[in-house]
Parts: C-alpha cells; structure tokens; sequence
C-alpha cells in the first residue's frame, strides 16, 4: 500500500524475471522458494523478506532499488552516469556514449545496439553512459533523446533515425515523418509501425544534422 504522502513506484519483480528471461518456475527454484510465493511477490500480494529481495538482485543482476521501483529513467539524474546495475532499468530505451553515440539498451540479452544493427555486451562497454548527450559532446548536440514511444503520440511530426546495417537505406528513410495511430508515414508514403519503435527506428522532435 502507498503511503498518504505520495504514490509508491510499481515493483519491478516481474519486470526483472522477464528480462532475464526466466519463467516464474525456474526463477523461483533458483530462490529457493514456491511458485505460489514468487507470484504472490510479483503481484504485490505479499512482500518479499530483505534476504528474498537481495536473492532476487542478485539473480537478475539489478539493484534492491530498480526492484522496488527507486531506480528507473524518471529518477536518473541525467548529468550522473548510469551505472551497469542501473541498466536494466533502461531496457528497450536509448542511451547516450561519448564513446559510442547513441544506443539503444537491450537488458534481456546484457546488449547495447548501435543505430547500425551491430552490438555491444554490457561487460564491454568502454566510458559513460547517460540519459542525455553532455553539452558539447556532438558537434550539434542534441538537446533532448529520443522520444519514448507514448511521447510520440503527443507529435504531430517527428523526425526518424531508422536502425539499419545499410546506410544508405538509413540515409533514404531518415527525415520528417507524420504521426498516424499505429505508424508513422513520411511523403513518400514510408512507413514504420509503432510496435518496431527501438528496434526499428527512433524519433525526435528535432533534426539531427550529420
């Protein structure tokens, strides 16, 4: 139950498991305890002790404070780094390297993909990673990331990178594209569907000069 003064955060149990991958099943045979208790824990029903909540950390390779829903994009301070544990959290979402440029976090398989196809294990992640591009960090810095997928439907247009190996299909597809219900469509009738949106393509409410 939240509390009078605010609202609490969603636990993100499930969230975790899923990410990782594992069934309620197996998740709940590696700690140790029923099906019936790590369901009853995912749906808040009951509440984990501290040694079931560090177990469950520890298993799906996250924070105690992603877990209980302290630690997602809304409380990231944009100017800190975020940290490997703090990853998860970012899943299906861009993130910012000096090194690397934008990225796109895949927690379920420890990837980070490039806006090119390629990909890079978390454990080979080379400098920083943040929510926003560090003023100065680009030429043109951008002063927003992308777009989340429920941001888009507040556009009229957005600007897409499409995530492709062919750059010259990239260089052809990328632009100012009109928000319908379901897609996006640019003038010359392209289309990308908003169920691809982060493995697909991304959006912003500005042009990115290259």
């Amino acid at each position: 139950m939240g509390s009078k003064g605010g609202q609490r955060m969603p636990r993100q149990f499930k969230t975790a498991r899923q990410i990782n991958k594992l069934k309620v099943i197996e998740a709940a045979e590696k700690l140790g305890v029923s099906q019936p208790t790590l369901s009853a824990w995912e749906g808040e029903r009951k509440s984990p002790s501290i040694d079931g909540l560090e177990n469950m950390a520890d298993l799906y390779g996250v924070t105690t404070d992603f877990l209980l829903g302290r630690s997602d994009m809304q409380t990231q301070d944009f100017k800190q780094p975020i940290s490997l544990q703090a990853l998860p959290a970012f899943h299906g979402r861009p993130v910012w390297s000096a090194t690397y440029g934008w990225l796109l976090v895949n927690a379920a398989d420890k990837l980070l993909t490039f806006p090119d196809g390629h990909t890079l294990p978390f454990s080979d992640i080379i400098g920083e990673l943040f929510i926003f591009a560090p003023p100065f960090s680009e030429a043109e810095p951008p002063k927003e990331p992308p777009l989340s997928r429920s941001e888009i439907s507040m556009q009229k247009e957005i600007w897409l990178e499409p995530i492709f190996p062919d750059s010259d299909l990239r260089r052809e597809l990328r632009g100012w594209y009109q928000v319908k219900d379901r897609f996006v469509q640019n003038e010359y009738g392209n289309r990308f569907y908003l169920d691809t949106y982060g493995s697909k393509w991304l959006a912003f409410s500005f042009e990115i000069k290259l």
